[in-house]
């Protein structure tokens, strides 16, 4: 009953007339009304916007702006002509205020009347009015049925010296770039699914810009050799798949500390690789093994990423990539990886690993021999990760006689695992069979150093780990079972 009279109290004082109703969000800082309106869709922050005069003002001037017609709006051709002019309207009413961000999402072969809506004109104008109130981020995703070159990179941008980032997604359309001295104050370029016209020109930019930070190619296509050559990038990304000319990728810089490459091709004849970047501290390596691949001096690494897919024959060529990235204090290898790098006598030396991640589908007998030979003799390694593909993990009865796993664990002893006396935490994914369980036993057994060991299961294992012992301990480790 009292809860009822409340609740009658406040509908009527509500009646009674708008003084009773206390307008909080209007009296905020505008920094602080944006970031409020920043939690929500930008429709939504439209519909604020009628709320009173102070909420239009902050809908006028909020800084990031999104066009992202929905999927009705994009099939109708009324309303997406709504659209367009509602966006038309928005901005002039907002007149100079500045843009932070302007994303533009848009589908040109959505409806056939796009062209007769001169859409890709009134998005151009958008763009000229973004550089007048000093952008300093645009992300522009058009998806367009023709495959002809785009000029939505008006003269206007070229002057805007606010703009820091640029994000294209053309989805596999032609980006015909400007000049060679266009937007050299930008700080991060990303490119996705784009055929780029004009390559020697963007080769000629790149060196130009003398703020440019990070750099990510991700399915530029149509191109026969990329070089970046930059005295301020820190940062690069390069992901290539499947047929492509691309022969010859160069990278150099003396900032770079980030490097991602995923290349898989379908021919390896005549490409090559070659990085020069002395303080590079983080490289993620995919993909394939080129002709040839010159990584450099890489004396500054501390984490390196490898996730090759070599050929029988080129245990060689892997053997190299190890040798340069041995300095490495963290070492993630993938199966196909690490089984290269064990056909190769003598192994590299890692002895200065402190991290070591194995991905592997399982921890097979063919693999299992290969893994310790890896271990042997990494003096300083302090933490083991050893993860499973989940796709490859399938129940098993216990009383199932287990094919899988037939390694007896003495080779540990025999290659002296027992060397690896900072061994301190251990984290291993179960798989099928059983020698994952036979590698944990053997380290808590002998490894005195070990603190904590983390064993993940999945819900098809439970009853595989609940029935078997925990072994004897030389250490004092803590044992952690964890359902995935």
């Amino acid at each position: 009953m009292d809860h009822r009279r409340k609740m009658l109290a406040t509908a009527s004082s509500q009646a009674q007339g708008p003084e009773f109703i206390v307008d909080r969000f209007s009296d905020l800082p505008v920094e602080v009304a944006h970031h409020i309106l920043s939690f929500l869709p930008f429709k939504d922050i439209g519909q604020v916007g009628c709320v009173s005069k102070r909420c239009l003002e902050l809908y006028l001037s909020y800084p990031s702006l999104i066009f992202n017609p929905s999927h009705q709006q994009r099939n109708n051709m009324w309303r997406r002509l709504e659209a367009f002019n509602y966006f038309d309207k928005f901005l002039a009413n907002r007149d100079s205020n500045k843009i932070e961000c302007f994303r533009i999402s848009w589908d040109y072969h959505s409806v056939k009347f796009a062209r007769a809506f001169n859409e890709l004109l009134r998005i151009s104008t958008w763009i000229r009015h973004a550089a007048r109130c000093n952008v300093q981020v645009l992300d522009l995703d058009f998806d367009m049925q023709c495959r002809v070159p785009l000029e939505l990179l008006p003269s206007s941008i070229s002057a805007c010296k606010s703009l820091r980032t640029l994000v294209i997604d053309f989805k596999w359309n032609i980006l015909k770039w400007p000049s060679s001295n266009f937007l050299t104050n930008l700080q991060c370029l990303k490119l996705n699914r784009v055929q780029i016209e004009g390559l020697e020109l963007f080769d000629k930019w790149i060196p130009c810009c003398k703020f440019l930070k990070e750099l990510q190619l991700v399915y530029v296509s149509g191109i026969k050799r990329v070089t970046v050559i930059s005295s301020s990038l820190e940062s690069f990304s390069f992901v290539l798949y499947d047929r492509n000319p691309l022969c010859y990728l160069g990278i150099s810089g003396e900032k770079l500390e980030d490097i991602h490459i995923q290349w898989q091709c379908a021919s390896l004849s005549g490409k090559s690789l070659n990085i020069f970047a002395p303080n590079l501290k983080y490289l993620k390596w995919g993909g394939n093994l080129m002709d040839h691949q010159n990584l450099g001096n890489l004396t500054c690494l501390e984490k390196a990423e490898i996730y090759l897919d070599p050929k029988v024959d080129e245990s060689d060529k892997v053997f190299e990539v190890l040798c340069s990235i041995g300095r490495s204090k963290v070492l993630i290898l993938n199966e196909e990886t690490m089984k290269a790098l064990c056909r190769k006598i003598p192994m590299p030396t890692l002895d200065g690993i402190s991290y070591l991640g194995l991905r592997t589908s399982s921890l097979s007998d063919e693999l299992f021999p290969k893994m310790v030979s890896l271990l042997n003799g990494m003096t300083t390694l302090r933490k083991l990760c050893i993860t499973s593909n989940p796709s490859f993990i399938r129940w098993r009865p216990l009383d199932a006689p287990d094919n899988s796993s037939r390694y007896n664990t003495s080779c540990c002893g025999s290659h002296n695992l027992a060397c690896m006396h900072e061994l301190q935490e251990v984290i291993i994914e179960l798989s099928n069979g059983t020698n994952e369980w036979k590698l944990s036993k053997y380290i808590l057994e002998h490894i005195q150093s070990l603190k904590k060991m983390v064993i993940l299961y999945s819900s098809k294992q439970e009853e595989d780990v609940v029935l078997r012992k925990k072994p004897e301990m030389i250490s004092a480790a803590t044992v952690v079972f964890q359902k995935k």
